[in-house]
């Protein structure tokens, strides 16, 4: 799936518009990164002990998992994924909390940001050892629940956000010069439309609808010729201007089949979201398992 967002330039072709530059995205990396790195120094001779060693260094009843910085790991970064199940609640309420609040960038943001730089601190917080089933068990919930939040980060990232308003707009712009034009292509886009889902529709009908919607957007990019040539000032601007039209039939398009991308890309994101927040869920009551167990076995940190 793709997406082209064009505006017209000084002579009414189409001008690319540049794409914002992913500050919170590389700021976040950076972060871990640095973080990781603060963390293996702080504990380095202690983690490349084998487990039966590590008794005996001196950092053993700090970095251990019930240790001071250990267990404190385990806690902050607690706080932090269980921080991070607000951005659930931002969006289910999206129309009664204003953006004031944040937007739903923002919160999208500071959900992934909260969700891996808890997770890493827990990683910290296991020393590099599963010693029990609790322990494995939580490790793995939360490792299937980062890889699946990445996943749906990067179809989010791919998934067009324009629909058919871009198409609406440029046919706005260019009615006024090839009024025969906007109507063909309107009229083009009646008789080829989307295939719908329901919104509770699951990942694999998405997945199977898949090559459904990739023949239908295929089916806008090659019928927009037809549609511009079949008017007559068309053609007759194709006959001076032949580059011209073959980069308004290619842009208009693009624009039609983008309308397609943005429901494929929002049903296959619906579904995959439903999947992470079960596992989410799944993850968090494996937690609430191991805090309960730490704490009836008497490992508390300061409380």
């Amino acid at each position: 799936m793709s997406q082209v967002v064009t505006s017209s330039g000084p002579a009414g072709g189409p001008e690319p518009v540049p794409k914002p530059r992913r500050v919170a995205l590389w700021l976040t990396v950076l972060i871990l990164a640095l973080l990781t790195a603060l963390l293996f120094w702080r504990g380095m001779s202690y983690y490349r002990l084998a487990l039966d060693s590590r008794i005996e260094h001196p950092d053993f009843r700090t970095l251990s998992p019930s240790g001071f910085l250990g267990h404190g790991y385990g806690i902050v970064g607690t706080a932090l994924i269980l921080t991070n199940l607000l951005y659930l609640v931002r969006r289910r309420f999206a129309r009664h909390i204003p953006d004031s609040f944040g937007t739903m960038k923002t919160w999208l943001n500071i959900h992934v940001f909260t969700g891996l730089v808890g997770s890493l601190l827990v990683v910290f917080h296991s020393a590099f050892q599963l010693r029990t089933p609790i322990a494995t068990l939580t490790s793995v919930s939360l490792g299937i629940v980062v890889v699946t939040g990445l996943i749906g980060l990067y179809l989010y990232a791919l998934v067009p956000k324009a629909g058919l308003k871009p198409l609406k707009d440029r046919l706005a712009e260019i009615q006024p010069l090839l009024p025969g034009v906007a109507k063909r292509v309107e009229e083009f886009v009646k008789t080829a439309p989307v295939t719908r889902l329901p919104a509770d529709a699951s990942i694999f009908r998405a997945l199977v609808t898949m090559p459904r919607w990739i023949l239908e957007a295929r089916r806008r990019r090659r019928g927009m010729g037809e549609a511009v040539r079949a008017d007559k000032l068309a053609r007759v601007v194709e006959l001076k201007d032949p580059k011209f039209v073959r980069a308004l039939i290619e842009e208009l398009g693009a624009l039609a089949a983008a309308e397609i991308d943005t429901h494929a890309g929002g049903a296959v994101m619906r579904s995959w979201r439903s999947i992470h927040r079960f596992l989410a869920l799944l993850m968090i009551l494996s937690v609430s398992v191991h805090i309960g167990v730490a704490w009836y076995y008497g490992f508390r940190w300061i409380f």
